[in-house]
């Protein structure tokens, strides 16, 4: 598993927490859905500014989320 595959499931995790849909992430992040969805899947790898704008569009900071996917590596 590599970091990129354990911070999609943080992204899924908190959109599911929150209530979002795929295309509400996207729309709040300024990405296209279909991106959000290959993201979850583990077929994108967001770079720094993409990753910032979708923890910010989930009211998370993205400090915290690379520390939760950190943890997720651990852990595999």
């Amino acid at each position: 598993m590599e970091l990129s595959d354990a911070f999609a499931q943080v992204v899924e995790k908190h959109r599911k927490s929150k209530g979002f849909s795929r295309s509400f992430l996207a729309e709040r992040a300024g990405l296209h859905q279909t991106y959000i969805g290959l993201l979850e899947k583990g077929h994108r790898s967001p770079n720094l500014d993409t990753a910032k704008c979708i923890a910010k569009a989930l009211g998370v900071p993205l400090a915290k989320m690379i520390e939760q996917s950190e943890r997720i590596l651990k852990s595999h």
